[in-house]
């Protein structure tokens, strides 16, 4: 079973606050193709603390009707995996096979992102 564990939900969250990511763009100082990425992503980018403080503080900045700051948690969406058991006693499994497949193909969109996160 192929599931996503950790949802990324930056998009959901800047449509509840009515940020714009033109405006999110400009906030960090990163082009809108860096943040059209970033909206995009079905999974957790590769983010360190620093990046991601940022990224919360400009979306604090940025939203409308804010009842509360927006925190990491705000951002991700964990949901525990039902399959737990029998993916750790079969390591060569396709479906973990595939998810580090996955995880190669995302690792060149984390490191644009992080690069850019982190000169903002």
């Amino acid at each position: 079973m192929n599931q996503t564990l950790i949802k990324w939900k930056l998009k959901e969250v800047m449509a509840r606050y009515d940020i714009k990511a033109g405006d999110l763009a400009n906030e960090l100082n990163l082009s809108a193709n860096s943040v059209s990425n970033l909206r995009k992503a079905k999974t957790m980018p590769r983010l360190d603390g620093h990046s991601l403080n940022n990224l919360c503080n400009a979306l604090n900045r940025l939203a409308h009707d804010l009842d509360r700051q927006i925190t990491p948690f705000d951002l991700i969406d964990y949901t525990q995996d039902s399959d737990t058991s029998a993916s750790s006693e079969n390591p060569n499994s396709s479906s973990k096979s595939s998810a580090l497949s996955q995880g190669r193909k995302s690792s060149a969109i984390d490191a644009e992102n992080q690069a850019c996160l982190t000169a903002a």
